[in-house]
């Protein structure tokens, strides 16, 4: 069974952030409450630990998960080099709940790269922020069976894993968030891959301000 932490999610604890990225730096798959889902989590460039995630969702390897990073410059670990232009649009965008897509870097797992692509997210919630900047970015896939809905809850996360997760931290309950916005930015222009949270329209609006 997990070993569950209580944590506030806008004021985390120095302790329980180093515990949490001790155990992602250390290949274990933990769970937390982000910005609109609760969420399993492993350390982005650790394949073994990638693997462990994909097998306790009980998801397809090649689907990909989102990355979560905690400072605008760990995008550069994930993505090939993007134009200035876009950094500068990054600002206006970010943080929030918004998913984009870009090339993916040559040192990320290919079981992250989703077609040669990689979704990143920069949350707005300090725990996220506080776990990236510590552990270095983390792959986070919605903390659920595939095709149920999203558990609430730390007990809920708890009694489904079980010991297929290693640290849960416990937020309190999180009832019906809209998932992130996804959007593919790989293109010429900006596209709608899912609605969510993050007004797409501002998107647009960004990119037609260049």
């Amino acid at each position: 069974m997990a070993e569950i932490i209580p944590i506030e999610i806008d004021a985390p604890l120095d302790a329980a952030v180093r515990r949490a990225a001790e155990g992602l730096r250390e290949g274990a798959v933990i769970a937390l409450p982000t910005d609109t889902l609760w969420g399993l989590c492993a350390k982005a460039g650790d394949a073994e630990g990638i693997e462990k995630l994909y097998k306790a969702k009980g998801r397809e390897d090649e689907k990909g998960a989102p990355v979560i990073i905690g400072l605008m410059n760990q995008l550069a670990l994930l993505t090939k080099p993007l134009h200035e232009k876009i950094r500068e649009n990054l600002y206006a965008l970010w943080p929030g709940p918004l998913t984009l897509i870009f090339e993916a870097g040559e040192e990320v797992p290919p079981m992250l790269a989703e077609g040669g692509g990689i979704a990143a997210r920069y949350p707005a919630q300090p725990l996220c922020q506080a776990l990236a900047r510590a552990a270095g970015p983390f792959a986070a896939t919605s903390a659920n069976p595939p095709g149920k809905a999203p558990f609430a809850s730390a007990t809920e996360i708890a009694a489904h894993f079980g010991d297929k997760i290693s640290l849960i931290l416990d937020g309190g309950a999180i009832e019906g968030e809209a998932p992130s916005t996804v959007v593919d930015l790989r293109g010429d222009a900006p596209v709608l891959i899912r609605e969510g949270a993050f007004d797409f329209e501002k998107v647009i609006r960004v990119w037609e301000d260049d």
